[in-house]
């Protein structure tokens, strides 16, 4: 599931720098498409980053637990 969710991800990400090259950028329509699009994009990117540094304190913890 996380594999799939991680293509998909990825996906998006080029989906808009294609999107970026390609749309009518003189268009508002376009402009406000592509803000609110990097935005939901990066708001899922963060929530990524701090789930994962959480997944992996919880790995550093239990390595400090089984040396002791």
């Amino acid at each position: 599931m996380n594999l799939m969710f991680t293509k998909i991800f990825r996906f998006f990400w080029l989906l808009f720098f294609l999107l970026l090259i390609y749309l009518d950028r003189d268009n508002m329509w376009n402009k406000i498409f592509l803000i609110s699009y990097i935005m939901i994009l990066t708001f899922i990117t963060i929530f990524r980053i701090l789930d994962s540094r959480n997944e992996w304190r919880e790995i550093i913890n239990e390595k400090d637990n089984f040396e002791d």
